[in-house]
């Protein structure tokens, strides 16, 4: 599987699990990604107050993300969750 945002692509997704509605996996990203590092960053932490206004409100649009599958079929994510040690998690849209 493959991350992107818009029509950028920002990593390659393996070692898949489902925890109730959550995907989780790693991600072996690309260098398209480095610019979203303070923005996961963010997201992760939860002792964060997350400013939405801080970023670029393309990067808050849902609409946005999206994951392409083994079968080369686009679908639809809510903004994932990208951790430092590569871990990422999803839901569907």
């Amino acid at each position: 599987m493959k991350l992107y945002f818009s029509n950028e692509f920002l990593g390659d997704i393996h070692n898949i699990s489902v925890e109730g509605m959550w995907i989780n996996a790693e991600i072996i990203p690309s260098k398209n990604i480095d610019k979203f590092t303070d923005f996961f960053a963010a997201i992760v932490d939860e002792e964060n107050d997350f400013e939405e206004t801080n970023y670029n409100e393309e990067w808050l649009d849902d609409s946005n993300w999206y994951i392409i599958d083994n079968e080369n079929r686009k679908k639809g994510i809510y903004i994932p969750a990208v951790y430092p040690n590569r871990e990422i998690s999803w839901r569907w849209r």
